[in-house]
Protein backbone atom coordinates (compact mmCIF):
# COMPACT_ATOMS: atom_id res chain seq x y z
CA UNK A 1 0.00 0.00 0.00
CA UNK A 2 1.44 3.44 -1.16
CA UNK A 3 2.14 5.41 1.57
CA UNK A 4 0.23 9.31 1.58
CA UNK A 5 2.64 11.97 1.96
CA UNK A 6 2.21 14.32 5.17
CA UNK A 7 2.30 18.07 4.71
CA UNK A 8 2.65 20.70 7.02
CA UNK A 9 0.25 23.47 7.49
CA UNK A 10 3.34 25.88 5.52
CA UNK A 11 3.91 23.48 2.82
CA UNK A 12 0.25 23.64 1.73
CA UNK A 13 0.00 27.73 2.05
CA UNK A 14 3.07 27.17 -0.01
CA UNK A 15 1.50 25.65 -2.72
CA UNK A 16 -1.85 27.20 -2.86
CA UNK A 17 0.17 30.33 -3.54
CA UNK A 18 1.62 29.25 -5.93
CA UNK A 19 -1.57 27.90 -7.53
CA UNK A 20 -3.48 31.32 -7.07
CA UNK A 21 -0.52 33.61 -8.12
CA UNK A 22 0.07 31.47 -11.21
CA UNK A 23 -2.64 32.12 -13.66
CA UNK A 24 -2.88 34.86 -15.60
CA UNK A 25 -6.16 35.27 -15.12
CA UNK A 26 -5.96 36.23 -11.22
CA UNK A 27 -3.15 38.12 -11.53
CA UNK A 28 -4.66 40.78 -13.58
CA UNK A 29 -8.06 41.65 -12.75
CA UNK A 30 -10.92 43.80 -11.66
CA UNK A 31 -13.40 43.41 -8.97
CA UNK A 32 -16.53 45.28 -8.16
CA UNK A 33 -17.84 45.75 -4.80
CA UNK A 34 -18.76 47.71 -1.68
CA UNK A 35 -16.59 48.79 1.00
CA UNK A 36 -16.59 46.91 4.35
CA UNK A 37 -14.56 46.85 7.42
CA UNK A 38 -12.42 49.90 6.22
CA UNK A 39 -9.62 50.36 8.01
CA UNK A 40 -5.79 52.27 7.84
CA UNK A 41 -2.68 51.33 9.90
CA UNK A 42 -0.11 53.55 11.02
CA UNK A 43 2.29 52.81 8.02
CA UNK A 44 -0.80 53.92 6.09
CA UNK A 45 -1.36 50.63 4.37
CA UNK A 46 -5.13 50.20 4.26
CA UNK A 47 -7.44 47.12 4.39
CA UNK A 48 -10.62 46.11 3.46
CA UNK A 49 -13.17 43.95 2.34
CA UNK A 50 -15.08 43.97 -1.09
CA UNK A 51 -18.75 42.33 -1.10
CA UNK A 52 -21.58 42.02 -2.85
CA UNK A 53 -24.83 40.04 -2.26
CA UNK A 54 -23.68 36.91 -1.36
CA UNK A 55 -19.82 36.91 -1.08
CA UNK A 56 -16.67 39.01 0.19
CA UNK A 57 -12.84 38.90 -0.28
CA UNK A 58 -10.35 40.21 2.03
CA UNK A 59 -8.44 43.35 0.69
CA UNK A 60 -5.21 45.35 1.08
CA UNK A 61 -3.75 48.39 -0.37
CA UNK A 62 -0.43 49.11 0.57
CA UNK A 63 0.80 52.53 0.93
CA UNK A 64 2.80 52.78 -2.39
CA UNK A 65 -0.23 51.74 -4.03
CA UNK A 66 -2.86 54.30 -2.25
CA UNK A 67 -0.39 57.00 -2.14
CA UNK A 68 -1.32 57.36 -6.20
CA UNK A 69 -5.08 57.36 -5.19
CA UNK A 70 -6.04 60.77 -5.97
CA UNK A 71 -10.72 59.87 -5.87
CA UNK A 72 -12.41 60.53 -3.19
CA UNK A 73 -11.58 59.23 0.36
CA UNK A 74 -12.25 55.51 0.24
CA UNK A 75 -14.78 54.09 3.26
CA UNK A 76 -16.99 51.97 4.56
CA UNK A 77 -20.11 51.93 1.88
CA UNK A 78 -18.68 52.98 -1.19
CA UNK A 79 -18.53 50.76 -4.01
CA UNK A 80 -15.33 50.79 -5.99
CA UNK A 81 -14.05 48.63 -8.91
CA UNK A 82 -10.26 47.18 -7.92
CA UNK A 83 -7.82 46.64 -9.80
CA UNK A 84 -4.98 44.09 -8.78
CA UNK A 85 -3.82 40.71 -8.29
CA UNK A 86 -4.51 37.47 -6.08
CA UNK A 87 -2.41 36.61 -3.10
CA UNK A 88 -1.63 34.66 -0.28
CA UNK A 89 -1.08 35.48 3.39
CA UNK A 90 0.90 31.98 4.13
CA UNK A 91 0.88 32.83 8.06
CA UNK A 92 -2.68 32.57 8.24
CA UNK A 93 -3.24 31.02 4.94
CA UNK A 94 -5.44 33.49 3.64
CA UNK A 95 -6.04 34.62 0.67
CA UNK A 96 -6.59 38.24 -0.53
CA UNK A 97 -6.84 40.84 -3.51
CA UNK A 98 -3.19 43.21 -3.26
CA UNK A 99 -4.91 46.34 -5.16
CA UNK A 100 -2.91 48.80 -7.19
CA UNK A 101 -5.28 51.10 -8.46
CA UNK A 102 -9.22 51.70 -7.73
CA UNK A 103 -11.68 53.43 -9.58
CA UNK A 104 -15.08 55.00 -7.18
CA UNK A 105 -18.34 54.26 -8.68
CA UNK A 106 -20.67 55.07 -5.93
CA UNK A 107 -22.29 54.28 -2.35
CA UNK A 108 -23.43 50.85 -2.34
CA UNK A 109 -26.73 49.51 -2.21
CA UNK A 110 -26.20 47.95 0.92
CA UNK A 111 -25.70 51.35 3.08
CA UNK A 112 -28.14 52.96 0.89
CA UNK A 113 -30.69 50.83 2.12
CA UNK A 114 -30.16 51.28 6.13
CA UNK A 115 -29.48 54.86 5.20
CA UNK A 116 -33.33 55.05 3.67
CA UNK A 117 -34.77 52.66 6.59
CA UNK A 118 -33.13 55.25 9.01
CA UNK A 119 -34.78 58.07 7.74
CA UNK A 120 -38.19 56.35 7.78
CA UNK A 121 -37.92 55.31 11.25
CA UNK A 122 -36.58 58.52 12.25
CA UNK A 123 -39.54 60.12 10.73
CA UNK A 124 -41.93 58.00 13.29
CA UNK A 125 -39.51 59.27 16.35
CA UNK A 126 -37.94 56.07 17.14
CA UNK A 127 -34.51 57.38 17.57
CA UNK A 128 -35.99 60.77 19.22
CA UNK A 129 -34.10 61.16 22.43
CA UNK A 130 -36.58 62.70 24.90
CA UNK A 131 -37.73 58.79 24.72
CA UNK A 132 -34.70 57.54 26.04
CA UNK A 133 -34.87 56.35 29.95
CA UNK A 134 -32.28 56.01 32.44
CA UNK A 135 -31.21 52.88 33.75
CA UNK A 136 -31.88 51.28 37.20
CA UNK A 137 -29.10 52.80 39.88
CA UNK A 138 -28.98 49.02 41.21
CA UNK A 139 -30.98 46.15 39.15
CA UNK A 140 -31.03 42.65 40.85
CA UNK A 141 -31.88 40.72 37.71
CA UNK A 142 -30.53 41.91 34.10
CA UNK A 143 -32.10 39.80 31.10
CA UNK A 144 -29.68 39.25 28.24
CA UNK A 145 -30.98 38.34 24.63
CA UNK A 146 -27.69 37.16 22.34
CA UNK A 147 -26.66 33.62 21.22
CA UNK A 148 -25.56 31.39 24.17
CA UNK A 149 -22.77 29.87 22.65
CA UNK A 150 -20.84 33.37 21.58
CA UNK A 151 -18.42 35.16 23.57
CA UNK A 152 -20.54 38.14 24.12
CA UNK A 153 -22.56 36.25 26.63
CA UNK A 154 -19.50 34.95 28.55
CA UNK A 155 -18.01 38.62 28.81
CA UNK A 156 -21.42 39.63 30.11
CA UNK A 157 -21.34 37.12 32.45
CA UNK A 158 -17.61 37.39 33.65
CA UNK A 159 -18.17 41.05 33.81
CA UNK A 160 -21.21 41.31 35.68
CA UNK A 161 -20.47 38.73 39.07
CA UNK A 162 -16.98 40.65 38.93
CA UNK A 163 -18.31 43.79 39.75
CA UNK A 164 -21.56 42.28 41.44
CA UNK A 165 -21.29 38.99 42.43
CA UNK A 166 -25.31 38.62 43.67
CA UNK A 167 -26.72 39.75 40.21
CA UNK A 168 -29.15 37.57 38.92
CA UNK A 169 -28.59 37.18 34.96
CA UNK A 170 -31.46 35.74 32.96
CA UNK A 171 -30.30 34.53 29.52
CA UNK A 172 -32.82 34.94 26.11
CA UNK A 173 -30.86 32.87 24.00
CA UNK A 174 -31.18 34.16 19.74
CA UNK A 175 -29.44 34.08 16.53
CA UNK A 176 -27.27 36.78 15.65
CA UNK A 177 -26.51 36.14 12.35
CA UNK A 178 -28.18 34.38 9.02
CA UNK A 179 -31.43 34.95 7.74
CA UNK A 180 -33.17 33.91 10.82
CA UNK A 181 -31.33 36.49 13.39
CA UNK A 182 -34.07 38.86 13.21
CA UNK A 183 -37.15 36.95 14.05
CA UNK A 184 -34.45 35.13 16.93
CA UNK A 185 -33.94 38.81 18.37
CA UNK A 186 -37.04 40.25 18.72
CA UNK A 187 -38.45 37.02 20.13
CA UNK A 188 -35.87 37.06 22.62
CA UNK A 189 -36.93 40.09 23.37
CA UNK A 190 -40.09 40.16 24.08
CA UNK A 191 -39.72 36.98 26.53
CA UNK A 192 -37.64 39.38 28.75
CA UNK A 193 -40.02 41.75 28.36
CA UNK A 194 -42.80 39.40 30.16
CA UNK A 195 -43.44 40.85 33.25
CA UNK A 196 -43.40 37.50 35.03
CA UNK A 197 -39.58 37.41 34.91
CA UNK A 198 -39.07 40.70 36.33
CA UNK A 199 -36.49 42.01 34.60
CA UNK A 200 -34.66 45.19 35.32
CA UNK A 201 -32.79 45.87 32.50
CA UNK A 202 -32.25 43.90 29.12
CA UNK A 203 -28.78 44.01 27.26
CA UNK A 204 -29.15 42.38 23.63
CA UNK A 205 -26.03 42.43 21.28
CA UNK A 206 -23.39 40.42 19.77
CA UNK A 207 -19.77 40.45 19.43
CA UNK A 208 -17.87 41.74 16.72
CA UNK A 209 -18.26 40.67 13.24
CA UNK A 210 -18.25 42.61 9.69
CA UNK A 211 -20.98 45.24 8.36
CA UNK A 212 -22.63 41.66 7.02
CA UNK A 213 -22.17 39.93 10.22
CA UNK A 214 -24.31 42.89 12.28
CA UNK A 215 -27.00 43.07 9.60
CA UNK A 216 -29.37 41.80 11.76
CA UNK A 217 -29.33 44.49 13.96
CA UNK A 218 -30.38 46.74 11.07
CA UNK A 219 -33.42 44.87 10.43
CA UNK A 220 -36.58 46.68 10.78
CA UNK A 221 -38.43 44.60 13.16
CA UNK A 222 -35.08 44.54 15.60
CA UNK A 223 -35.14 48.02 15.46
CA UNK A 224 -38.86 48.13 16.58
CA UNK A 225 -38.21 45.71 18.68
CA UNK A 226 -35.50 47.71 21.02
CA UNK A 227 -37.54 50.95 20.46
CA UNK A 228 -40.86 49.37 21.98
CA UNK A 229 -38.85 47.38 24.79
CA UNK A 230 -41.08 47.53 28.07
CA UNK A 231 -37.68 47.60 30.24
CA UNK A 232 -34.87 50.21 29.68
CA UNK A 233 -32.56 48.09 27.02
CA UNK A 234 -28.86 48.46 25.78
CA UNK A 235 -27.87 47.97 22.26
CA UNK A 236 -24.61 45.53 22.70
CA UNK A 237 -23.24 45.20 19.52
CA UNK A 238 -19.31 44.86 19.45
CA UNK A 239 -18.79 46.55 16.08
CA UNK A 240 -15.28 49.70 15.65
CA UNK A 241 -16.40 51.67 13.13
CA UNK A 242 -20.13 50.77 11.77
CA UNK A 243 -23.09 51.67 13.83
CA UNK A 244 -26.30 49.80 13.88
CA UNK A 245 -29.78 51.45 13.78
CA UNK A 246 -30.46 49.41 17.12
CA UNK A 247 -28.20 51.50 18.73
CA UNK A 248 -30.25 54.28 17.86
CA UNK A 249 -33.31 53.06 18.96
CA UNK A 250 -32.29 51.26 22.32
CA UNK A 251 -32.44 53.52 25.66
CA UNK A 252 -28.59 53.19 25.64
CA UNK A 253 -25.59 51.76 23.87
CA UNK A 254 -22.08 50.40 24.36
CA UNK A 255 -19.43 49.79 21.79
CA UNK A 256 -18.89 46.28 23.16
CA UNK A 257 -20.69 43.39 25.42
CA UNK A 258 -18.43 44.01 27.95
CA UNK A 259 -18.85 47.68 28.34
CA UNK A 260 -22.79 46.91 28.43
CA UNK A 261 -22.39 45.44 31.14
CA UNK A 262 -20.51 47.56 32.51
CA UNK A 263 -23.04 50.34 32.13
CA UNK A 264 -25.70 48.27 33.27
CA UNK A 265 -24.10 46.28 36.67
CA UNK A 266 -22.76 48.61 39.69
CA UNK A 267 -19.60 47.35 41.18
CA UNK A 268 -20.02 46.17 44.67
CA UNK A 269 -16.62 47.73 45.65
CA UNK A 270 -18.08 50.87 44.73
CA UNK A 271 -21.31 50.74 46.36
CA UNK A 272 -19.60 48.84 49.76
CA UNK A 273 -17.11 51.96 49.50
CA UNK A 274 -19.73 54.59 49.08
CA UNK A 275 -21.65 52.85 52.08
CA UNK A 276 -18.98 53.72 54.19
CA UNK A 277 -18.64 56.76 52.97
CA UNK A 278 -22.43 57.63 53.51
CA UNK A 279 -22.41 56.17 57.10
CA UNK A 280 -19.35 58.25 58.31
CA UNK A 281 -21.28 61.51 56.82
CA UNK A 282 -24.27 60.84 59.20
CA UNK A 283 -22.59 59.41 62.13
CA UNK A 284 -20.88 63.11 61.96
CA UNK A 285 -23.62 64.97 61.12
CA UNK A 286 -25.37 62.99 63.94
CA UNK A 287 -23.01 64.08 66.54
CA UNK A 288 -23.38 67.64 65.14
CA UNK A 289 -26.80 67.67 65.44
CA UNK A 290 -26.55 66.34 68.98
CA UNK A 291 -24.15 68.51 70.48
CA UNK A 292 -25.54 71.38 68.82
CA UNK A 293 -29.00 70.69 70.45
CA UNK A 294 -27.09 69.85 73.64
CA UNK A 295 -25.54 73.14 73.72
CA UNK A 296 -28.94 75.02 73.07
CA UNK A 297 -30.61 72.78 75.79
CA UNK A 298 -27.58 74.23 77.99
CA UNK A 299 -28.42 77.84 76.54
CA UNK A 300 -31.76 77.61 77.52
CA UNK A 301 -31.75 75.92 80.91
CA UNK A 302 -29.14 78.69 82.03
CA UNK A 303 -31.86 81.31 81.45
CA UNK A 304 -33.80 83.15 84.24
CA UNK A 305 -37.30 81.11 83.14
CA UNK A 306 -35.65 77.91 84.42
CA UNK A 307 -33.78 79.05 86.73
CA UNK A 308 -36.34 81.66 88.61
CA UNK A 309 -39.76 81.78 86.82
CA UNK A 310 -41.59 82.85 89.88
CA UNK A 311 -39.28 86.31 89.55
CA UNK A 312 -39.93 85.91 85.62
CA UNK A 313 -43.41 85.66 86.16
CA UNK A 314 -43.71 88.72 88.95
CA UNK A 315 -41.32 90.85 86.11
CA UNK A 316 -44.41 90.16 83.48
CA UNK A 317 -46.55 91.26 85.47
CA UNK A 318 -45.08 94.59 86.20
CA UNK A 319 -44.57 94.97 82.74
CA UNK A 320 -48.15 94.10 81.91
CA UNK A 321 -49.58 96.50 84.50
CA UNK A 322 -47.20 98.95 82.98
CA UNK A 323 -48.54 98.57 79.32
CA UNK A 324 -52.11 98.72 80.68
CA UNK A 325 -51.13 101.89 82.61
CA UNK A 326 -50.16 103.34 78.98
CA UNK A 327 -52.86 102.35 77.24
CA UNK A 328 -55.35 103.96 79.89
CA UNK A 329 -53.26 107.36 80.19
CA UNK A 330 -52.89 107.28 75.87
CA UNK A 331 -56.61 106.86 75.70
CA UNK A 332 -57.64 109.70 78.11
CA UNK A 333 -55.31 111.93 76.40
CA UNK A 334 -56.55 111.09 73.28
CA UNK A 335 -60.73 111.89 74.67
CA UNK A 336 -59.23 115.43 76.17
CA UNK A 337 -57.59 115.92 72.85
CA UNK A 338 -60.60 115.16 71.03
CA UNK A 339 -62.55 117.28 73.26
CA UNK A 340 -60.60 120.12 72.79
CA UNK A 341 -60.61 120.07 69.39
CA UNK A 342 -64.29 119.80 68.98
CA UNK A 343 -66.01 122.11 72.23
CA UNK A 344 -65.77 125.74 69.99
CA UNK A 345 -67.70 123.79 67.38
CA UNK A 346 -70.30 122.10 69.68
CA UNK A 347 -70.62 125.92 71.22
CA UNK A 348 -71.14 127.30 68.73
CA UNK A 349 -73.47 124.45 67.18
CA UNK A 350 -75.80 125.08 70.34
CA UNK A 351 -75.99 128.39 70.37
CA UNK A 352 -77.34 128.51 67.02
CA UNK A 353 -79.53 125.81 67.60
CA UNK A 354 -81.33 127.47 70.74
CA UNK A 355 -81.65 131.13 68.58
CA UNK A 356 -83.23 129.27 65.54
CA UNK A 357 -85.66 127.80 68.40
CA UNK A 358 -86.40 130.73 70.08
CA UNK A 359 -87.40 132.48 66.47
CA UNK A 360 -89.33 129.38 65.53
CA UNK A 361 -91.41 129.96 68.72
CA UNK A 362 -92.21 133.31 68.15
CA UNK A 363 -93.25 132.52 64.56
CA UNK A 364 -95.78 129.85 65.98
CA UNK A 365 -97.25 131.90 68.98
CA UNK A 366 -97.72 134.44 66.11
CA UNK A 367 -99.74 131.69 64.13
CA UNK A 368 -101.38 130.40 66.77
CA UNK A 369 -103.05 134.00 67.55
CA UNK A 370 -104.34 134.65 64.27
CA UNK A 371 -105.55 130.77 64.00
CA UNK A 372 -106.91 131.35 67.15
CA UNK A 373 -108.75 134.43 65.57
CA UNK A 374 -110.36 132.70 62.82
CA UNK A 375 -111.82 129.40 65.20
CA UNK A 376 -114.93 129.16 66.50
CA UNK A 377 -114.32 129.29 69.69
CA UNK A 378 -112.63 132.79 68.97
CA UNK A 379 -115.83 133.60 67.36
CA UNK A 380 -117.70 132.73 70.38
CA UNK A 381 -115.88 134.69 72.98
CA UNK A 382 -116.39 137.72 70.86
CA UNK A 383 -119.86 137.56 71.65
CA UNK A 384 -121.20 135.78 68.91
CA UNK A 385 -123.86 132.35 69.44
CA UNK A 386 -124.80 129.40 67.44
CA UNK A 387 -128.14 128.19 67.28
CA UNK A 388 -128.92 124.80 66.45
CA UNK A 389 -131.94 122.68 66.66
CA UNK A 390 -133.06 119.05 68.39
CA UNK A 391 -131.17 117.43 65.29
CA UNK A 392 -128.05 119.16 65.71
CA UNK A 393 -129.42 121.58 62.63
CA UNK A 394 -127.91 124.83 62.56
CA UNK A 395 -130.03 127.53 61.90
CA UNK A 396 -129.35 130.50 60.01
CA UNK A 397 -132.34 131.89 59.32
CA UNK A 398 -136.11 132.68 61.31
CA UNK A 399 -137.82 130.87 57.91
CA UNK A 400 -136.29 127.37 59.30
CA UNK A 401 -138.04 127.52 62.29
CA UNK A 402 -141.72 126.50 63.72
CA UNK A 403 -143.14 129.06 66.20
CA UNK A 404 -142.75 127.59 70.21
CA UNK A 405 -140.06 125.31 68.45
CA UNK A 406 -137.02 124.27 70.83
CA UNK A 407 -133.52 125.50 70.19
CA UNK A 408 -130.45 124.94 72.07
CA UNK A 409 -127.80 128.21 71.86
CA UNK A 410 -124.07 127.40 72.48
CA UNK A 411 -122.34 129.97 74.28
CA UNK A 412 -118.32 131.16 74.38
CA UNK A 413 -118.68 129.64 77.79
CA UNK A 414 -121.78 127.24 77.78
CA UNK A 415 -125.25 126.24 76.43
CA UNK A 416 -129.19 127.43 76.84
CA UNK A 417 -132.72 126.22 75.64
CA UNK A 418 -135.10 129.09 74.35
CA UNK A 419 -138.51 128.72 72.48
CA UNK A 420 -138.52 130.24 69.42
CA UNK A 421 -142.10 133.01 69.66
CA UNK A 422 -141.04 134.45 66.77
CA UNK A 423 -139.66 136.84 64.65
CA UNK A 424 -138.32 140.22 65.51
CA UNK A 425 -139.32 142.99 63.40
Amino acid sequence: MEETKTYSVSEINSIVKQLLTGPDILRNIWIQGEISNYSKSHQGHIYFNLKDAKSLIACTFFSYSNGRYKGKPLENGMEIKAFGAISVYEPRGQYNLNISKIEELGQGDLLLQIEELKRKLAAQGVFDPERKRKLPTFPWRIGVATSPTGAAIEDIIRISKQRFPNIDILISPCLVQGDGAPDSIVSAIKELNDSRWDVDLIIAGRGGGSTEDLMAFNDEKVVLAFAQSRVPIISAVGHQIDSVLSDLAADHFAPTPTAAAEMAVPEMELIESGLAEFEVRLKTALKNQANNLREKFRILTNKKAFLDPRSMLNDRILQLDEINSRIHLLGKNYLMSAQNKFSPVSTGLITSFKSQLERKKKEFQLLSGKLEGFSPLGTLKRGYSVVRKKGKKVVTSPAQLEKEEELEVILAEGRIRVSYQGEIQ
